[in-house]
């Protein structure tokens, strides 16, 4: 990968706090895997699943709106600094 992609995907991922925690996914180990094509000019950003759903309504119904919160905030970091791209947040 281009040093210069590397280097935007990190201070991208630096941004996404986690929103209880306001700690970087990155440093929570939320991210599994950031996928980039310069071909088809995106990239795919895929999160750590949380809770199997249905283990614990409770927990998944939380786990469920704090990973939407990361989503969106992904999203927003994603786009800001790679507005050329489409950004796929999963």
């Amino acid at each position: 990968m281009d040093p210069q992609i590397k280097k935007r995907i990190d201070s991208a991922l630096a941004k996404v706090k986690e929103p209880q925690s306001d700690v970087p996914i990155v440093d929570l180990g939320l991210v599994e895997k950031v996928t980039y094509s310069e071909k088809e000019k995106t990239i795919i950003l895929t999160l750590v699943s949380g809770i199997v759903p249905y283990e614990c309504p409770a927990c998944s119904a939380i786990n469920g709106v704090v990973k939407e919160g990361i989503i969106r905030r992904a999203q927003e970091a994603f786009a800001t600094e790679f507005p050329e791209l489409t950004v796929i947040v999963q």
